[in-house]
C-alpha cells in the first residue's frame, strides 16, 4: 500500500480529520488547500521559521477517541513541503502501528511518535485556543471551565478571577463571533477587568474572528493608550494582536498606518510581522514598514525580512521592490547589505 502524504494515511486509515495551522496564530486549513500543498502545487500559506506548524486531529469514522498530532514540517526555499520529512514521519507512524494503519494508537505509541523531530508542543495559550476552536468545529460542548468564565464576565465583583481557567477564557474568545450576547458582555466588561484577565482574554482573541463592534472597540482603546503621557507599547501591541483573527478592516488599517508613521518601538513592529502580516499586502504600508526597520531597527531587519519574504502573500510584492529606484536610501542600503551577505 503506497502512502506518500498525510492525507493518504488519514484517508486510507478510514478517519475523519481536521487541520489547523498553529504557527503565527491559530487558523483552520481546508482539506482542499492541504491536498494542493501536499501535491507541491502551492506553497504553505503561513510559514514560520521555514516550517509548517500543523495541528492534525483525526478520529475513526465510526466514532471513538480523537487523536491530535502537532507536526512541524520543514519547508524548502520556495515554501513547499519537504516531502522527505513527511515520509519519514509516516514511516515511523506505520512502524508504530505494526503495518496495520487501521489499528488504534496506544498512549505509548503516541509518545514514541512525539519523540520524532517532526513533532512539537504548542505553548499553553495556543493549546487552549486550539482546543476551544476544535470543540466548536466538531460541535462539542466547551470545556468545564467555560461556565465559570461566563459567570465571571456576568458579575466580576461576585467571583474570584484567580479561580478562572485559561481554557474557559479560550472557549469564550472562540465563541464571540457566534454569540452576540456574549460578545456584548465582553465589550461591556473588558476594560474594567483585572489586568491579568484582560491580557489573557485579549491574547485568546487573536486566534479567532471577532464581531466588528468589538474589534473596532479594541482599536479605539489603542487611541486612548496613545493619549497617555507615556504610552505602553507592549499594551498597544497586545491590542493590535487581539484583532489579528479579523480580516483587514478600515479602523485597523488606518491605525496601523498612523502608528508606523510615528516610528513605533519593537513590540508594535514585531506584532505587525508576526500576527498582522496580511495588512502588509498594502504596498505603501509594506515599504513604510521595511524603511522604518532599515532606518531605526537594523538589528531586526534581516530576521523580519526573511520571515516576511517567506509568506506567499507578501513574497511577490517584496521581490518586485528589491530594485525599485524610488526606494528611500536606508531601505536600498539594507537590501544591498542583504545581497552582499548572501554572496559572502
Amino acid at each position: 500500500m503506497q502512502i506518500d502524504t498525510l492525507s493518504d494515511f488519514l484517508t486510507q486509515a478510514g478517519t475523519e480529520f481536521r487541520l489547523f495551522d498553529l504557527g503565527r496564530r491559530l487558523q483552520p486549513l481546508a482539506h482542499s488547500d492541504f491536498a494542493a500543498i501536499e501535491a507541491g502545487q502551492r506553497p504553505y500559506p503561513w510559514p514560520l521559521q521555514r516550517h509548517a506548524w500543523l495541528a492534525v486531529c483525526y478520529w475513526q469514522q465510526q466514532g471513538g477517541q480523537p487523536y491530535v498530532w502537532f507536526l512541524k514540517i520543514p519547508l524548502d526555499e520556495r515554501g513547499l513541503f519537504n516531502n522527505a520529512a513527511v515520509k519519514h514521519f509516516l514511516a515511523a507512524l506505520v512502524e508504530q502501528l505494526g503495518g496495520d494503519i487501521h489499528a488504534p494508537l496506544t498512549e505509548e505509541q503516541q509518545q514514541n511518535l512525539a519523540d520524532t523531530p517532526f513533532t512539537f508542543q504548542p505553548p499553553q495559550d495556543k493549546l487552549a485556543a486550539f482546543h476551544a476552536r476544535l470543540s466548536l468545529a466538531l460541535e462539542h460542548a466547551p470545556s468545564a471551565f467555560y461556565q465559570g468564565a461566563v459567570d465571571y464576565l456576568n458579575a466580576p465583583a461576585r467571583h474570584n478571577w484567580q479561580q478562572l481557567g485559561l481554557q474557559g477564557l479560550a472557549d469564550v474568545a472562540a465563541r464571540l463571533h457566534k454569540d452576540d450576547a456574549l460578545a456584548r458582555r465582553v465589550q461591556q466588561q473588558l476594560w474594567q477587568l483585572p489586568a491579568p484577565v484582560q491580557q489573557a482574554l485579549l491574547t485568546q482573541c487573536e486566534h479567532h474572528p471577532l464581531p466588528a463592534a468589538l474589534a473596532n472597540n479594541i482599536i479605539t482603546a489603542i487611541s486612548a493608550e496613545q493619549e497617555r503621557g507615556e504610552p505602553d507599547e507592549e499594551r498597544i501591541a497586545l491590542l493590535l494582536r487581539a484583532t489579528a483573527g479579523c480580516a483587514p478592516f478600515r479602523a485597523r488599517s488606518a491605525k496601523l498606518s498612523s502608528l508606523v508613521s510615528l516610528n513605533p518601538g519593537q513590540p508594535v513592529l514585531l506584532a505587525l510581522a508576526a500576527r498582522l502580516w496580511q495588512e502588509l499586502t498594502d504596498e505603501t504600508l509594506l515599504l513604510q514598514y521595511l524603511t522604518l526597520l532599515a532606518e531605526h531597527h537594523g538589528d531586526l531587519f534581516n530576521g523580519l525580512f526573511a520571515e516576511l519574504v517567506s509568506v506567499p502573500a507578501l513574497r511577490p510584492l517584496i521581490l518586485a521592490n528589491l530594485h525599485n529606484p524610488e526606494l528611500p536610501a536606508p531601505l536600498k542600503q539594507a537590501f544591498g547589505n542583504l545581497f552582499a551577505a548572501s554572496r559572502g
